[in-house]
């Protein structure tokens, strides 16, 4: 029983970071919301937490530095049971992203999942020893390699944005000459404004509007800089901002109250090359930077918009 206990919670727990793996984005976006670190440490943090995650599972069904492991698993349901209850304190009754996009959990229900989870770790906590490899150099060789291959596999095949600008990448899609036509009509053609290049349906256009609409809030910005150009997927054009509520409910924000602008699909792909989302930042007319939503920086896009 005991053993079975800690086989369960550590398949379980493999299960929880591999769905919030599946989810990643969104997974970045939740930690981002609680404005405690920019964009990229949180990307960066979201990623260290499901390691550790999947670390954790990984030696409690293996059975190797059992006391280590029990400890560990201590310290992360408490740090995280104390978050949801800080939540339910300030009446955040979201999601809480425990198992990525797979599970829609409220605090109360991630509570009563980490009473089970304490449960059954107290179940598990005397297991019988694995003595199928006693040597503990050998134990520390195959955690070191474990350990090591995993943060790779995380961070190499869900890589965080900011590995794409220390690498110099850079999106050029927006195709100028086709936008020009729309900025004046629009008249964004003065001072410096940011423009978001959206679909109604996307899902990495509405992870874009959810990154946006925290920085906007995190340093607040002028909103009457930014605005949100929608490429157009009803039948009936008109009924193309009848969309925009269920992009920001599957955002999992409120309406920005950004300037909104709609442009027939004709011309919003060959504008935008087919690439979207695109947040582009223009001066005077002028495309200065183009940033896609996994290359977006906060720190330029706040300090282009303050004038820094």
């Amino acid at each position: 029983m005991k053993l079975v206990s800690r086989i369960i919670l550590g398949a379980v727990f493999c299960a929880s970071a591999i769905s919030k793996l599946f989810s990643v984005e969104s997974f970045d976006l939740y930690i981002f919301s609680f404005q405690l670190f920019s964009f990229d440490l949180s990307s960066l943090f979201a990623r260290l937490l499901i390691i550790c995650e999947l670390l954790l599972g990984l030696g409690l069904m293996s059975g190797f530095w059992r006391r280590t492991v029990n400890w560990c698993c201590v310290a992360m349901l408490g740090v995280f049971s104390a978050i949801l209850v800080w939540r339910w304190a300030i009446g955040d009754t979201g999601s809480c992203h425990c198992f990525g996009d797979v599970l829609d959990m409220n605090p109360w229900q991630s509570l009563l999942k980490n009473a089970g989870f304490s449960v059954l770790l107290a179940l598990g906590w005397k297991a019988p020893k694995k003595d199928w490899l006693p040597s503990r150099m050998w134990r520390g060789i195959i955690t070191a390699a474990v350990s090591i291959l995993v943060t790779l596999t995380v961070f190499l095949a869900w890589t965080p944005g900011i590995w794409w600008r220390w690498m110099g990448h850079r999106s050029t899609d927006l195709v100028e000459e086709q936008w020009q036509p729309y900025s004046e009509e629009y008249g964004y053609n003065e001072g410096r404004q940011v423009v978001l290049f959206l679909s109604p349906l996307c899902e990495h256009c509405q992870h874009c509007i959810s990154k946006v609409s925290t920085i906007i809030s995190r340093h607040d910005l002028p909103k009457d800089r930014i605005h949100s150009v929608f490429m157009i997927l009803a039948s009936n054009p008109e009924e193309n901002p009848l969309l925009l509520p269920y992009f920001y409910e599957k955002a999992g924000i409120e309406d920005p109250g950004l300037d909104t602008h709609h442009i027939s699909v004709d011309d919003f792909i060959p504008m935008t090359d087919g690439s979207m989302p695109l947040v582009c930042l223009f001066e005077d007319g002028v495309l200065v930077t183009e940033y896609s939503y996994n290359t977006l920086d906060e720190k330029a896009f706040v300090e282009f918009l303050k004038g820094e």
